[in-house]
């Protein structure tokens, strides 16, 4: 190669990169799913903190200076800091342990980001394919045998719990003291998968974005060894709104081929309703679940239906729409807050959530701000709305917003990264001629 070339190399493998960088990445992923996922990490501000001082020495370890804050992170900021001074004010009171969880939370996702650079989504896909095909190695043999399971449960998963403890939502939900750290069996008695996460629906919600990146953004086929891994994981969750979501995958990842072909298409999407309805009506997963979430709805006990708990957001939002109820529980439910039960303060719809804590206007910046961050992902302005519908759908059940994760996806676009080829002059012979010479770094 002549001198006076200089090779283009990737964002992914920096001069200084190679196997520190790659296991520095890994275990930013890992520390970021576990503090937005994981029962070990996400139920203490302390587990928090000590895994934001270990990614602050990741972050110095590799020290690579090609990303930046740009204007959408210093608005989202800016936002979220007059909303919270408006919650003070209201209702006179300044959770001052509350607020520091959230910028941190914030810094916690914003340093993820800046430590794996543009190879975020790509070892977000590989992250969740690893502990996929963990989870199926537990899952197999305990479902086979559950007595396998208990002895897990009895023997190690006592030796692998959070010092710190967090009893908010404890006895809402049928699960055993089953984490592992990599696998968490607390729902594997009713033969479900929770994977590396707090609950199935949780491990099916992440397979899915997965999934979707996969396809879209890693333009792999779903016939891959990635997209099937993903595919038979998400089987085994039995979780109704996983199930629906990866429906809607598929019709996205087809939506060339129904365009193309409608008369077949709609011949193939009058048999999948079929199947649809056939699997309705025999699954108890689904039709029984959702009957019963619909049933609950208009209960008291907002934390023992996603609709009745979404309906419950809506109605504590209608006294301060623009500002919401802020994070806090004092904030949320008023002093007494102790005296009421448990299922009355819950709350796990996440739509309902993010709507009710911060109000309208920052509801559809946050999900704005995802989209700007979907967009500049996928290149396509359709394939980011798909995504960003798929996020909705996923969030419907499950109360993500507020963490380190599901902070860095609107957060993305707010962190300029440096180009994978920045233009350089290089010298030759041509310039004697009053000519440059442009080449790629």
């Amino acid at each position: 190669m002549p001198a006076n070339i200089i090779p283009p190399r990737s964002h992914a493998d920096p001069p200084s990169a190679g196997a520190s960088a790659s296991w520095i990445n890994w275990l930013t992923m890992f520390l970021l799913i576990g503090n937005t996922a994981n029962p070990f990490f996400y139920e203490s501000i302390e587990m928090l903190g000590l895994s934001f001082v270990i990614l602050l020495g990741c972050w110095l370890l590799k020290k690579e200076e090609d990303t930046r804050l740009n204007g959408f992170f210093w608005t989202y900021l800016i936002v979220l800091t007059v909303l919270q001074v408006s919650q003070t004010l209201a209702y006179n009171v300044f959770p001052l342990k509350t607020f520091l969880g959230e910028y941190l939370r914030i810094a916690f996702a914003v340093l993820a980001i800046r430590i794996i650079g543009k190879s975020f989504f790509d070892i977000f896909v590989r992250f969740v394919y690893v502990f996929a095909i963990i989870s199926l190695i537990f899952y197999v043999p305990c479902v086979v045998s559950h007595s396998f399971a208990f002895f897990l449960i009895d023997h190690v998963a006592k030796y692998t719990q959070c010092p710190f403890h967090r009893a908010f939502s404890q006895g809402l939900y049928e699960t055993l003291p089953g984490n592992l750290i990599i696998m968490n069996l607390g729902q594997i008695w009713l033969n479900r998968n929770s994977g590396f996460y707090w609950e199935p629906g949780t491990h099916g919600g992440f397979l899915c974005l997965a999934l979707f990146v996969n396809l879209f953004y890693r333009k792999e086929k779903l016939t891959s060894k990635f997209s099937i891994v993903f595919m038979v994981t998400i089987l085994t969750t039995l979780s109704t709104t996983t199930y629906l979501a990866l429906f809607f995958i598929a019709v996205a990842y087809l939506k060339n081929f129904i365009m193309r072909r409608p008369v077949i298409s709609f011949f193939l999407l009058i048999a999948l309703v079929i199947m649809g309805s056939f699997a309705f009506t025999r699954l108890d997963f689904l039709s029984n679940k959702i009957d019963q979430q619909i049933a609950k709805s208009g209960s008291r006990m907002s934390g023992e239906s996603r609709f009745s708990s979404f309906l419950a957001d809506i109605r504590a939002l209608e006294e301060h729409p623009f500002i919401g109820t802020g994070r806090n529980v004092e904030m949320r439910f008023g002093k007494n807050f102790y005296n009421a039960d448990i299922r009355e303060l819950h709350r796990n719809n996440g739509i309902g959530v993010l709507l009710s804590t911060y109000g309208i206007f920052f509801f559809f910046f946050f999900f704005y701000l995802n989209w700007r961050s979907f967009y500049l992902l996928l290149g396509s302005r359709t394939n980011a709305w798909l995504m960003l519908i798929l996020v909705l759908v996923i969030g419907f059940s499950e109360d993500y917003f507020f963490k380190a994760f599901f902070i860095a996806l609107p957060l993305y676009c707010g962190i300029t990264m440096a180009a994978d080829q920045k233009p350089a002059i290089a010298r030759s012979r041509k310039m004697q001629l009053g000519k440059n010479t442009l080449t790629y770094e």
